[in-house]
């Protein structure tokens, strides 16, 4: 995973991805990788509630989707 600067916002990346990355969008939707399999091209992630617990169940799809839902890191 690439290092941010502190106080840097951008984008999630494919080279981002790894399992326990927490990333945010737009509307401050959190979600926490679980499993990212490059060679089947899915992500495996769930979302968290505001004290970062889990909200909702885990939800796969291809990591193509996922990237252009417009995630961010921190």
């Amino acid at each position: 995973m690439t290092q941010l600067e502190p106080g840097t916002i951008r984008k999630t990346t494919l080279d981002d991805l790894e399992v326990g990355l927490i990333c945010a969008d737009r509307d401050g939707n959190r979600v926490r990788i679980d499993r990212v399999d490059p060679i089947a091209g899915t992500i495996a992630y769930h979302f968290l509630n505001d004290e970062l617990r889990v909200q909702e169940g885990v939800r796969e799809e291809a990591i193509a989707d996922f990237l252009s839902e417009s995630w961010y890191l921190a």
